[in-house]
């Protein structure tokens, strides 16, 4: 490639964003490619699909599908997270906050060619608002949703129930073609979203072959910008060391999930650079407490006893947080108290007086005292000699990192009294399990936003099932409270930023006091890539950033250039790409605060 071109191309995808902040508009050139083979970003996976519907995805893997293939109306910048413009350039909130106009980009197009316009943006969140189970699927979201208009092509006007600016500016609706889903005599169906996917990012799923790929191809037209590579791959990869060993041989660009002597064996080796970022994702145990529909019906085979939150504390109190993070992880990582890790500070909360010490004694007290007698074997029973605690233990059986685990627990949980028996499943199948609550204890993990809410409503009464085939999956695992569900409505209502944190962090402590769910730690994100064939990707936050699992946008995907570009001499494409998207995001932020600087301080993280 002609790096001059790609300079050129770098710098229009730069001034697109500006764009988006109102500054001005240039074109974007088309999408890197040599003459006699394609560019392939090849990034190793071992998650499946769990849908390729947008409103109800669940797994990681497909919610950065998602972010590569639909846009959003604002977006998590790469910088720090803020949001700045995506399809939409601008917006104005109304004084009351009931109302806000988002003026939408002219520029855009969905990738079989047909105009991106304010209809499709108006169609998208209408479907929160009138599909029952797309609406239910996004409750948190879509019960403040009173009614979405595009009164022209360039204008989207959206009406709320209660000021909420948080949730408008934070939320990630991906907006899809009218054209398309209004054909589909079901939107909320797996099968309503059929490959080729049309959609307006930088990438469009074109083809998935379970347990082989997922291949997406570049959309040159992409309004910020085509892509530096013609195409993206996810390459599957049963277990991580094939994956590592793929990367050692060029057969993949990029590796994630790795452990620390995988990255100390990748570390200096010709080729390849190893990143290792602070994260925003949790591990925890969710702990079967009792799965039960809305209107109080109970499914599931968990064991009586751990719907007592006495023996949750006690097994809470033998888990060596520490020792796991120092063992497992080898110090990469901290000890996690909630569902939002330490890298969202504000939200963010350290356990107080409330925190929970090892202490293999309290916990053998505090079963002692509840009643939960040893039998002769040494395993405890239940109060007045009914069932032995013996519990199924289930986890990921390609996660290495949790089998260490489950021996460190195990070991802690049998001093305590507890039968443990470990099983390791599939992910798809382990996931089937917990929602039809056929399980005592399983390993979860989840990546967080820089907005709480969503995290925090999955533990709300409101996101219960209806049903008890497992197939509403809006619900970590049936936590009703509705002294948290109070406090949630009033967080997101909360316009000052100090006492907004003040209410997450107490919906935090109850969650953690309660012991529905034991986080174990915050993990970094341990990654490693072809620096031989793969430059210039952008990571989230800037600084001590992450490349893989990104929040809003792949903005790593989408300004990778394949090495070598500009091998003919001159500034090298990376660091025109780096400047000019930080230069540009500043600008952004900065306009950003003067729209929003009356009442939206909240949003900043």
């Amino acid at each position: 490639m002609n790096p001059h071109a790609l300079i050129r191309r770098c710098l229009s995808g730069a001034a697109a964003l500006a764009l988006s902040a109102g500054a001005l508009a240039v074109a974007a050139p088309g999408a890197a490619a040599q003459e006699d083979e394609t560019d392939s970003l090849l990034i190793a996976t071992s998650q499946e699909v769990d849908t390729f519907n947008p409103f109800k995805s669940r797994y990681t893997l497909t919610y950065n599908t998602n972010m590569m293939s639909y846009d959003t109306l604002v977006r998590a910048g790469a910088d720090d997270y803020q949001p700045v413009p995506g399809l939409a350039t601008d917006w104005t909130e109304s004084a009351d906050g009931l109302e806000w106009t988002f003026t939408i980009r002219d520029d855009a197009t969905w990738s079989d060619g047909e105009p991106l316009t304010a209809q499709d943006v108006a169609y998208t969140y209408n479907l929160l608002i009138e599909n029952p189970a797309i609406h239910d699927w996004n409750i948190d979201f879509s019960a403040n949703l009173v009614s979405a208009e595009a009164p022209d092509d360039t204008t989207f006007v959206l009406t709320l129930l209660a000021p909420a600016p948080a949730e408008v500016l934070n939320r990630a609706v991906f907006v899809v073609p009218e054209h398309i889903w209004s054909a589909y005599p079901d939107p909320s169906a797996d099968d309503a979203n059929q490959l080729p996917l049309v959609g307006s990012g930088p990438f469009q799923v074109t083809e998935y072959k379970p347990d082989e790929l997922i291949r997406l191809d570049a959309n040159e037209d992409y309004w910020a910008g085509a892509p530096g590579f013609d195409e993206v791959v996810f390459d599957y990869y049963a277990e991580t060391d094939a994956a590592v060993a793929a990367l050692e041989a060029g057969e993949v660009d990029i590796v994630n999930g790795l452990n620390p002597a995988q990255m100390d064996a990748l570390k200096g080796q010709d080729g390849i650079t190893v990143n290792n970022a602070q994260g925003r994702r949790y591990v925890s145990l969710t702990i079967n407490h009792g799965t039960v529909t809305q209107d109080g019906t109970e499914f599931g085979d968990g064991h009586p006893a751990l719907k007592d939150p006495v023996v949750r504390t006690a097994m809470h109190t033998a888990i060596d947080k520490q020792a796991l993070v120092d063992t497992v992880l080898d110090g990469n990582g901290t000890p996690a108290t909630s569902l939002i890790p330490a890298i969202f500070e504000q939200w963010h909360w350290d356990g107080g007086d409330d925190l929970v010490e090892f202490d293999l004694d309290e916990a053998n007290r505090l079963l002692d005292e509840a009643g939960y007698a040893r039998g002769e074997d040494g395993v405890r029973t239940m109060p007045g000699g009914g069932d032995r605690l013996s519990f199924r233990f289930y986890y990921h059986a390609d996660e290495t990192n949790y089998a260490t685990i489950v021996d460190f627990v195990t070991e802690w949980w049998t001093q305590i009294g507890l039968e443990i028996k470990p099983e390791p499943i599939e992910q798809g199948t382990l996931n089937d399990l917990a929602y039809l609550g056929e399980f005592d204890i399983a390993f979860s993990g989840w990546g967080v936003g820089p907005n709480p809410t969503e995290q925090l409503g999955m533990h709300t009464c409101a996101v219960l099932p209806t049903l008890t085939d497992g197939t509403e999956r809006a619900s970590e695992n049936s936590y009703c409270n509705p002294e948290f569900d109070a406090l949630h409505e009033q967080q997101k209502l909360e316009s000052d930023p100090d006492a907004r944190a003040e209410i997450v962090k107490e919906q935090q402590r109850m969650l953690y006091t309660d012991a529905p769910v034991i986080w174990l730690y915050y993990q970094n994100v341990m990654e490693a890539y072809r620096s031989d064939h793969v430059t210039g990707m952008l990571t989230q936050p800037a600084e001590n950033g992450m490349i893989t699992g990104q929040e809003g946008f792949t903005w790593s995907y989408w300004s990778a250039q394949p090495a070598g570009a500009s091998e003919d001499g001159g500034t090298p494409a990376w660091v025109w790409i780096t400047v000019a998207a930080a230069v540009v995001l500043v600008a952004a932020a900065g306009v950003f605060f003067v729209l929003r600087r009356r009442k939206t301080a909240d949003e900043r993280e």
